[in-house]
């Protein structure tokens, strides 16, 4: 904005209304003293109903009195004597008909009608004085898209795997009622067998690979030709034992022999860590919103393998990003009040921020309120004080002052863009494409929306992670588009943004461009922060663009000259002034 906008009437208004408050102090004092004066008190002889009351309403014994006292006041009868000398020296007559004999009665009468509370044809005066009181309301903006994830994560969860592998057992003697044996079960080999007349095999083997670990057996059945015949002992393969079985048989009748067969189930029981998707959903509050309306979801981590704690897992999509259109509900018009009363919006802040920007705000107001008190009347057009305060000063709320300031703001800011760029084929509102970095695995998130200077992990972000910060906390950033990069299963996620040289800009942007342009930003590989042409900015309705989350900054900006500064000019004038000089600014 020119600096042809100066803008301290408020200091005005401040100084002005304590001086009069100040003056009508000390005026109010001396009338409550004529109000409360007792005559009977001070004056000798004083009557409430002289005889001079008479004189209203007959005029003639006041004339009859004034000659009795004239000729018996030995004053007045030298005053008489001398006019009587000096008659022939006069020649002049006093017309009770003529124009200034009437004006004197009349103002006469209109000062009794004033003493007296009969106004007549009298008309109230007031006196009008400004106070502001400071309001504060929540609200969102007209419209905004917000974007929010969906991330995929992968739990480990235990599982136990069970295999079986069956084996049997033959063993018989010809002579003896015992016999035992000592057999590898990987390879079927006898290791040992006893008595001489014993024979011993196995049907079945186990793995060799297999995990010791974890082997149980159980003996499923049992077949015995000879139904006095008994295990008597199984020890089971193991990491003690190797892989071998060792079992001892015997039959209870002396001199039986044996012959018996024995199915055995080794189970093998293992636990491995079992990959369970689990999406983490932060769009929740968006899709339930009433005011936001889904407009697209698309993939920002494609297809991959990840290394999951030794495990390599592949999905076709990690990620997940939305996008929503929010606002027009009833809290977009929380405050519109007190827009509407002429109030000065001095102050907006962000109250939830995120990567699509601010969907609610806290604003302040500073509202005027006018006080006014009668202290005086006019009649016939002259002005009579009751309180000896007759000034008038009136301030009417303008509730299009800040809209009509910001709109030249916004015309004023894109005609210095374009000519820093003349030359460019989107010369206005020209942004830059930054990019953040967010660890997965938490070390560093250099897409932080905030905490800047403040988060130790933050000092390692690169330059322009840093200068992205550090706008996005100046509300400098749109949000285009995300996506993961990859190596050798661990990743990274990173976003991209246009940065804007003001917030201002920034709105036109998001507003004009962008909702009413309907010119997109781009993608993650595509970004498009370009400017706005002198053709496409004359297309814009800029009445429909919602600046309420800079009119504050506005206002402060339309002030340009201080009071001090202001006070320290008009004396130089006055000075000037003083010594005959002619001003001049």
């Amino acid at each position: 904005m020119s600096s042809y906008f100066v803008y301290a009437d408020n200091h005005f208004d401040s100084g002005f209304d304590q001086g009069v408050k100040t003056a009508s102090t000390l005026q109010n004092t001396a009338v409550d003293a004529i109000k409360h004066f007792k005559p009977e008190q001070t004056i000798n002889h004083y009557s409430a109903n002289p005889k001079e009351t008479t004189y209203q309403n007959n005029p003639d014994t006041m004339k009859a009195d004034a000659v009795i006292s004239r000729n018996a006041d030995s004053v007045g009868k030298g005053i008489m004597q001398g006019m009587d000398d000096r008659k022939n020296q006069f020649n002049y007559t006093i017309d009770p008909n003529s124009t200034a004999i009437k004006n004197i009665k009349k103002n006469g009468d209109d000062v009794y009608d004033v003493v007296t509370s009969e106004f007549s044809d009298c008309t109230k005066q007031t006196s009008c004085t400004t106070k502001y009181e400071e309001h504060r309301c929540e609200e969102s903006p007209k419209s905004s898209y917000q974007y929010c994830r969906t991330t995929l994560n992968i739990d480990l969860v235990p599982k136990q795997i069970d295999a079986h592998y069956a084996l049997t057992v033959h063993i018989n003697t010809k002579y003896h009622d015992y016999a035992g044996a000592l057999i590898n079960v990987v390879d079927g080999r006898v290791i040992d067998s006893g008595p001489h007349d014993a024979s011993v095999s196995l049907s079945g083997r186990l793995p060799a690979n297999l995990d010791c670990h974890g082997l149980q057996g159980t003996v499923i059945k049992v077949n015995s030709r000879n139904p006095n015949t008994y295990i008597d002992t199984m020890n089971y393969p193991s990491c003690s034992s190797g892989s071998n079985l060792n079992v001892h048989v015997s039959n209870t009748k002396r001199r039986g022999i044996v012959d018996i067969d024995m199915q055995i189930d080794i189970t093998s029981s293992h636990i491995v860590q079992e990959p369970q998707d689990r999406w983490v959903d932060e769009c929740a509050a968006l899709r339930s919103a009433s005011i936001c309306a889904f407009k697209d979801e698309h993939c920002t981590g494609p297809q991959s393998t990840r290394n999951i704690q030794g495990i390599p897992v592949t999905r076709e999509c990690w990620e997940k990003e939305a996008q929503y259109q929010c606002g027009g509900g009833a809290s977009t018009l929380a405050c519109q009040a007190y827009r509407d009363q002429g109030c000065e919006q001095i102050n907006s802040v962000c109250q939830n921020k995120s990567d699509g920007g601010c969907s609610l705000y806290q604003q302040t107001f500073r509202c005027p309120t006018k006080q006014c008190t009668d202290v005086g009347v006019i009649c016939n057009g002259q002005t009579y004080c009751l309180t000896g305060d007759c000034i008038k000063q009136q301030k009417q709320a303008d509730p299009d002052f800040q809209k009509g300031v910001t709109g030249l703001s916004v015309v004023n800011e894109a005609s210095k863009s374009y000519a820093q760029n003349p030359g460019a084929q989107f010369p206005i509102f020209s942004g830059q494409v930054k990019t953040c970095n967010r660890d997965l695995l938490g070390f560093a998130n250099c897409c932080a929306d905030s905490g800047w200077g403040f988060d130790l992990h933050l000092a390692q972000c690169d330059n322009e992670a840093k200068e992205l910060g550090k706008a996005k906390e100046n509300s400098l950033t749109v949000y285009i588009d995300s996506n993961d990069d990859c190596v050798l299963g661990l990743c990274s996620h990173k976003k991209r943004y246009c940065v804007f040289p003001s917030k201002l800009a920034r709105i036109v942007q998001e507003q004009g461009r962008h909702e009413q342009l309907h010119i997109p930003f781009g993608n993650f590989d595509q970004p498009d922060c370009r400017g706005i042409t002198p053709g496409e900015f004359a297309r814009l309705n800029l009445s429909q663009v919602d600046f309420s989350e800079i009119y504050a900054e506005i206002s402060q900006k339309a002030q340009f000259e201080n009071q001090d500064h202001l006070n320290q000019r008009i004396k130089d004038k006055m000075s000037v002034w003083s010594e005959g000089k002619a001003p001049h600014g």
